[in-house]
Parts: structure tokens; C-alpha cells; sequence
């Protein structure tokens, strides 16, 4: 079982975050990064993206020394597209505590943030759903986001690929 501290999260995503950068070298090379697809709304706008991402999950990490599965998603879309970068993790505990979601999503005209469910300052409101379709799967979050606007995302990554620990 992969063992986290409090400080892991961070850990975590700069892990995935270079990882996210060697797919992007994979890309220049010549192989494929995965595409991940990004569909979301905020108030009354609508946003969609695809392009090179990340999408990682263990069902065996530990936050706070709680055991939990853990998903990560990021995409960093495109300087002049809809959708500019995505950043979210979901911690969901197994011994039923609350799940724990922090989503950084960055639109053509705005940014947004919801983190719930930790133990730091609580941002907006928030819940996530997870769905496998194969190697890959269907994440959704519905909630509302720093300033109130009701905020809907519907990520499709084609594969998860594993988490490695790093800091702990």
C-alpha cells in the first residue's frame, strides 16, 4: 500500500506533473500522449476541450494515514482553446469519511476552484463521480465554485495509468 503525508498531495502532483511532461516529450518524439477530453459549465457558459493529459489512479494510497483510492487528472489544453488547463484530484476513503476533491480549472475567460473535504480552508462545494469504461473511465464533478457559479465537468480518459508516491 502506498503511504502519503500530509505534504504527499503535493508531492503527488508535481510527480504527475512531470510525468505529464515526459508524455509531452513521448509526443515530440514521435509516440502519442493520451488525449483526454474535457467537457465543462460554468453558470451559463460552456467549455470543451481535448488534448494531451494525464489520467492516473491506485486503489491503494493513503491520505492522513486513512486508507483511500486516489484519482488524478490533468490537461493542459491550449493557449487559444476553450479550455486552458485542469488540474483535479479525488481522494474517496475507505472507511466511508468524506471524500476529498480539489479541482483548478482554468476557461478561456476565467478560473475556478473548488477543494472540499480536506483539512485545510474548504472552497466552494463539491462531488465527484467516477465511472470505469475499460482501461479508462468517465470522472464528473458537480458543484459550485469559489464565487457560487454551479460548476459541471465531464472528463474521458481513455486509460488510468498508475501513481507513484513520492514523499512519504
Amino acid at each position: 500500500m502506498l503511504r502519503f503525508l500530509p505534504i504527499a498531495l503535493l508531492s503527488v502532483t508535481v510527480v504527475a506533473a512531470r510525468d505529464l511532461a515526459a508524455q509531452g516529450a513521448v509526443t515530440r518524439t514521435g509516440g502519442s500522449a493520451p488525449t483526454v477530453t474535457v467537457s465543462a459549465k460554468v453558470g451559463a457558459k460552456s467549455y470543451e476541450g481535448t488534448g494531451p493529459g494525464s489520467c492516473r489512479h491506485t486503489p491503494d494510497a493513503a491520505i492522513y494515514d486513512v486508507p483511500a483510492a486516489l484519482w488524478m487528472v490533468e490537461q493542459g489544453g491550449s493557449s487559444n482553446g476553450a479550455i486552458k488547463s485542469l488540474n483535479l484530484t479525488i481522494w474517496k476513503p475507505k472507511d466511508g469519511s468524506r471524500d476529498q476533491l480539489s479541482l483548478a480549472l482554468t476557461t478561456s475567460s476565467s478560473s475556478h476552484r473548488i477543494d472540499v473535504g480536506g483539512r485545510g480552508d474548504q472552497v466552494g462545494s463539491g462531488k465527484a463521480t467516477v465511472t470505469p469504461q475499460g482501461a479508462g473511465g468517465r470522472v464528473e464533478i458537480q458543484g459550485k465554485d469559489e464565487s457560487g457559479a454551479a460548476v459541471q465537468v465531464v472528463i474521458t480518459c481513455p486509460a488510468f495509468s498508475g501513481v507513484q508516491a513520492e514523499g512519504g
